[in-house]
């Protein structure tokens, strides 16, 4: 049997500060924290959204940061219910 591989959380750290900092900035232009009332699937579309526009090549956004912003929030939902 193969040993399991557990990878550090160092390769994602990058990742994690973007989308905390882009937390940060949610939370400054929303402070009433208005995700939380939004339902799991409502940040799965907006999700889909931003990959789409990253697919089509769409530079105005970090839109792979965003998406995966969305989906955390969906998950932390998830888990809250």
């Amino acid at each position: 049997m193969a040993a399991v591989r557990i990878m550090e959380p160092q390769p994602f750290s990058e990742a994690l500060e973007i989308i905390a900092e882009l937390m940060k900035h949610g939370a400054a232009s929303h402070p009433d924290n208005d995700w939380v009332r939004r339902t799991p699937e409502y940040h799965i579309q907006r999700a889909q959204e931003h990959l789409r526009l990253w697919q089509e090549g769409d530079q105005r956004q970090n839109h792979i940061a965003h998406a995966a912003t969305r989906l955390l929030m969906a998950v932390t939902l998830r888990e809250l219910a």
